[in-house]
């Protein structure tokens, strides 16, 4: 699946895992009658004993198989809990793509599925020398009256980057030795509003590949950065599922301050606020939209400037002080399980005081692909899109929705 993370902080690899836990819970279904009542008891006679007996199932082939139409089926392995490997393939080319592994540990209340505990342990190498490593913990708190988030990550990503001076491009290369975050968020009474702080510390040892770098380069590689940054979030969510949503709203916003009180080496400010809502037509289609904007602010370094996040155009190519990303999908049930989607979007940015970044225009991408719904107890399905932008084709392995990295 596409890592459609923030590639300066190797921790986000965990989102991903996150996903796939959101939202198992064991679940069972009664058969009932067209009159309500349980069905009647069916009486069979003992086969020959020189007849095959049916061969019983296996515990394997009952987790991975639904019992309701026999096709494959990770629902109950997922709503088990306990631990689940989970693959991750990566196919950014800004990064010449990739594979990892994921262990996640999943621990539910007997009685209250809804509160689990999800702690994902993970590793991921790519194909230009980024690897990374990390931990992340998400749970609740007070009767999930608080829900909270944590991670450690350590690692290394090698990127390019395309400064105004340098229309082929900057490789560089940020090593991590460590990157910290993590939130808390009340629930405001029953509705769908959250609101807490955030952490995020880092230490980023950065180094150039370019021997004579222009001079209008600023003061960002081949140097230690340490950050320290302090925020808050407000969140609302009316999704009717976290996996892969058909109809509600999720939206935030939040605000970081990055300040030499918290250690930083420079002072500097981030902003977001993004924007997912679903709405389903009929049984069989269904609509998303998805708005972002992202904003950097003050002393920060180049290579935190927001970038353009569409499907079909690379991590990371058109950066700037202000950026805005927005993309229409629609997808349509052909069969059981079985979906079709298209989607188009459009990016662009503003250079703001940036000496570094000019303004990009407007970035358009789409295409399509199809989704296999891979959990029907808890909504999750996975796919393929190929998408066609600026730069030519990509292809993303799917797992759970596009846009799960930018949702909270």
């Amino acid at each position: 699946m596409r890592i459609a993370m923030n590639l300066h902080a190797p921790l986000q690899f965990g989102m991903l895992a996150l996903g796939c836990a959101a939202g198992a819970a064991p679940l069972a279904a009664q058969v009932q009658d067209a009159a309500g009542e349980p069905p009647a008891p069916v009486i069979t006679a003992v086969p020959p004993a020189s007849e095959p007996q049916a061969k019983r199932e296996s515990h394997f082939h009952d987790i991975l198989f639904d019992d309701v139409d026999g096709k494959f089926d990770v629902s109950e392995a997922l709503a088990e809990g306990g631990f689940t490997p989970v693959p991750i393939i990566i196919t950014e080319p800004a990064v010449d793509g990739g594979f990892g592994l994921m262990a996640q540990f999943v621990t539910i209340p007997e009685d209250n599925p809804r509160l689990a505990t999800r702690r994902i342990v993970g590793a991921l190498k790519t194909g230009n020398g980024s690897y990374g490593v990390g931990y992340l913990q998400s749970g609740f708190i007070e009767d999930g009256k608080i829900r909270y988030r944590f991670g450690a990550a350590h690692g290394k990503i090698t990127l390019t980057s395309y400064p105004r001076f340098l229309p082929g491009g900057l490789r560089y290369t940020n090593r991590y030795d460590f990157a910290v975050v993590g939130s808390a968020r009340v629930v405001l009474g029953d509705g769908p509003w959250s609101v807490g702080p955030l952490i995020d510390f880092r230490q980023i040892r950065s180094k150039l590949d370019f021997e004579d770098p222009p001079i209008q380069l600023p003061f960002d590689f081949n140097r230690k950065l340490n950050t320290g940054a302090f925020g808050v979030g407000l969140h609302y969510d009316t999704r009717d599922n976290v996996m892969t949503p058909r109809n509600g709203l999720n939206a935030y916003v939040e605000a970081k301050y990055t300040t030499d009180f918290l250690g930083s080496d420079r002072e500097f400010q981030g902003y977001k606020a993004h924007a997912y809502a679903f709405r389903s037509l009929d049984p069989k289609w269904h609509l998303g939209m998805k708005v972002e904007v992202d904003a950097e602010r003050g002393d920060y370094p180049s290579y935190f400037a927001p970038a353009i996040n569409l499907r079909g155009v690379q991590a990371s190519r058109f950066q700037g002080a202000s950026v805005v990303s927005s993309e229409f999908e629609v997808s349509h049930e052909i069969a059981d399980r079985w979906s079709l989607v298209a989607f188009a979007g459009v990016g662009a940015t503003d250079p703001g005081r940036s000496r570094v970044f000019g303004a990009s225009g407007a970035k358009f991408a789409g295409g399509g692909g199809f989704r296999y719904r891979l959990a029907r107890l808890i909504g999750l399905d996975a796919g393929l899109d190929l998408a066609y932008g600026p730069d030519g084709a990509v292809f993303y392995l799917q797992f759970g929705h596009a846009w799960a990295s930018g949702m909270d």
